[in-house]
C-alpha cells in the first residue's frame, strides 16, 4: 500500500531547497566545475591510454568552500556546499542516490584552477527531499 506523501511536508521541503540557495548565494557564493567523462568515448585508443579521455566540465553556482584541518597529513583538504537547485538545474538530479552515483563517476571538482579528488558526499535533507549537499575534497 502506498502512502500520499504529506502536501505540508512536501512545501516545506521546497521551502528548505529555496532558503538553502538563498543562503549559498547570500554567503557569497562561487562556481565550481565538475569533471566528468564524456559517454561517447570509446575505443581501442582510449582504453589503451594512446588517446586521452573526453571530458565534460558541469557547472554548479552557487558553491561555498571552506577549509578543512588535516591532522594526519599536509594534503589540503576543503568542504563544497551546494544547493540540490543547481544539482537539479545542471544534470536533472532530484534524489540523493542519483547524486551519490553522479559524483562516484566524477573525475574530480576544478575550483580556483586546480582538479580536486573527491573524497565524500553528504546529503542534508528535509522530509526525504535533499537540500544540500556537502562535497568533501583533497588536492
Amino acid at each position: 500500500m502506498t502512502t500520499d506523501q504529506d502536501p505540508a511536508q512536501v512545501a516545506r521541503a521546497f521551502a528548505a531547497i529555496r532558503a538553502a540557495e538563498a543562503l549559498l548565494r547570500t554567503l557569497g557564493g562561487c562556481t565550481i566545475y565538475v569533471r566528468i567523462p564524456n559517454a561517447t568515448t570509446s575505443g581501442d585508443a582510449s582504453q589503451l591510454g594512446l588517446q586521452p579521455i573526453a571530458t565534460d566540465d558541469i557547472e554548479l553556482s552557487p558553491a561555498v568552500t571552506r577549509a578543512l584541518k588535516s591532522q594526519k597529513d599536509s594534503q589540503r583538504r576543503m568542504e563544497i556546499t551546494i544547493s540540490a537547485a543547481s544539482l537539479s538545474r545542471a544534470k536533472d538530479i532530484e534524489d540523493a542516490d542519483s547524486a551519490a552515483q553522479f559524483f562516484d563517476a566524477a573525475l574530480g571538482v576544478i575550483y580556483a584552477e586546480k582538479l580536486w579528488r573527491i573524497e565524500g558526499l553528504q546529503v542534508d535533507d528535509f522530509a526525504g527531499t535533499p537540500y544540500l549537499y556537502r562535497i568533501t575534497v583533497a588536492e
